[in-house]
């Protein structure tokens, strides 16, 4: 074999290599351009679908917190509302009271209320004290208890007897007023006001000579003091 045979055979071997090195080379990209392209586009629309997803969870998640920002302001703003009213409500409450206080206030410090509480004051105090000057009287009117007379005043007794009135159960015909005995003085004195003349008199007389009570005698005397 000649150098131009070996170098001939080692020139095909050659281009055989590089032919087939070129077929490996391109089959290689063209698979590697397609499995990039398909890998590009399962990406792309995995990106898409992620995104999509995060688009919607994200708005969802916006919507709600939005609605709870507007849940939590009109809360807010029914809770302020609230507490403005009531808060108006107690101050015109404490208006009023105190303008009713001032007013009564005013209406105690007239001269002519004032006038008015003291003399019912000291119209009660007179009251009282001439109730309790007839309850004196009364007391004072009534007679004694009887004393066991000794031997010097048993001699006397027939003598003081004749002068004193006597204080037996009286008749019918003689008390002024029916159950005349069983009414008390101030039943008396209401009544002797709405006497006739001869009507007091009787009963002037009566109680000097019987019951001898202050008031209704005093009331009496009055009485005839006014008729005549």
């Amino acid at each position: 074999m000649t150098g131009n045979d070996q170098l001939r055979r080692s020139s095909n071997r050659l281009q055989k290599q590089g032919m087939l090195w070129l077929q490996q080379t391109r089959g290689a990209g063209e698979t590697f351009l397609a499995e990039s392209r398909e890998a590009g586009v399962t990406f792309v629309r995995e990106m898409g679908a992620a995104g999509n997803k995060l688009a919607s969870t994200t708005g969802g998640s916006t919507q709600g917190f939005r609605k709870a920002l507007r849940k939590e302001a009109l809360d807010w703003q029914r809770l302020v509302l609230h507490t403005r009213d009531a808060y108006l409500a107690a101050l015109k409450e404490r208006f009023v009271l105190a303008e009713r206080q001032a007013l009564s206030t005013r209406e105690a410090l007239r001269p002519e209320s004032v006038e008015v509480t003291v003399l019912g004051s000291a119209k009660d105090l007179l009251a009282r004290a001439q109730s309790r000057v007839d309850e004196r009287l009364e007391q004072a009117a009534k007679p004694a208890k009887p004393v066991r007379p000794t031997a010097a005043k048993a001699a006397m007794k027939p003598r003081a007897a004749k002068a004193r009135p006597a204080r037996g159960p009286a008749k019918s015909a003689d008390v002024p007023l029916r159950n005349y005995d069983q009414l008390t003085a101030k039943d008396v004195v209401n009544r002797v006001h709405r006497l006739s003349g001869p009507q007091a008199t009787a009963v002037l007389e009566y109680e000097r000579a019987r019951k001898r009570r202050a008031t209704v005698i005093r009331a009496a005397e009055q009485r005839l003091s006014a008729a005549s």
